[in-house]
């Protein structure tokens, strides 16, 4: 079942005296379960940090962070979490990859590998189960990365700028799948990113980071009907798009000629 996660007050500062770095500061998050949330913010504001607390890979130096009712200290199967750059093993196939989880948490090789197989399936890459990293493509080797993560069934899916280094009809692609697959499987989904307009059509809510040490200052509830996936041009020409649109350029500090994508 999906959970929700609370960040508890958490602060985040990396060394000690003159030398400490203080990049997270007094940040307080409430995510109801099932609910998809975009974390938007410039470069270096401390997304990702916050993310691997999360995920438990990184401790917060204050406060504390909740999946369901489990203080998080620790990377656990409640969590799954997607990146960038796919993090796939080169040496191993799709399918292998995408057991990984799996064979981590002593599933039997017949369960795991029948299960491996109907997310292969689901994400569309049948046909491609022998097939090695190398092999794929940037937005395949997504959809293994996006695939290995929800084989483990896990109560809250964490994504890191997952489709920041894909071509934009790649991209535009694999957000539409990735609703798809939320609108049937209602995990609780943050999804980090540089990227208004895909937080703006991606999420329930968009929660904006400032500049460090980083703290939420804008909290915006997104006011689109679901599902989303076959209306997306419809969406996109809604003048409330371009006023959400808007109002997250000047809580970036954007100006109005500059791209749509924060500064990567």
């Amino acid at each position: 079942m999906p959970k929700s996660i609370t960040v508890d007050r958490v602060s985040k500062t990396y060394g000690n005296g003159e030398e400490a770095v203080h990049v997270l500061d007094d940040i307080s998050i409430s995510i109801p379960e099932k609910e998809f949330v975009c974390i938007l913010g410039p470069s270096g504001c401390g997304k990702t940090t916050l993310m691997k607390m999360m995920d438990g890979l990184v401790d917060p130096s204050e406060g504390e962070i909740r999946i369901g009712d489990t203080v998080i200290t620790e990377p656990t199967p409640e969590a799954a979490l997607v990146f960038q750059n796919f993090e796939l093993f080169p040496w191993r196939t799709t399918l292998e990859n995408v057991e990984l989880g799996l064979e981590i948490l002593g599933v039997d090789k017949s369960t795991r590998r029948e299960r491996a197989q109907t997310w292969i399936d689901r994400v569309g890459l049948d046909g491609f189960e022998e097939s090695y990293p190398s092999e794929l493509s940037g937005g395949m080797q997504q959809r293994v990365g996006l695939a290995r993560a929800l084989c483990v069934d896990p109560e809250v899916i964490l994504m890191d700028e997952p489709f920041g280094a894909l071509d934009a009809q790649t991209k535009d692609k694999m957000q539409t799948q990735l609703l798809q697959l939320w609108e049937q499987e209602k995990k609780t989904v943050v999804f980090v990113t540089h990227d208004i307009r895909e937080s703006i059509f991606l999420a329930d809510r968009v929660l904006v980071m400032g500049t460090k040490p980083s703290s939420i200052v804008e909290d915006i509830e997104i006011p689109f009907e679901r599902p989303r996936w076959k209306r997306r041009v419809e969406i996109e020409n809604d003048d409330r798009f371009a006023d959400i649109e808007q109002l997250l350029r000047e809580r970036l500090g954007l100006k109005a000629e500059e791209e749509t994508e924060v500064a990567q």
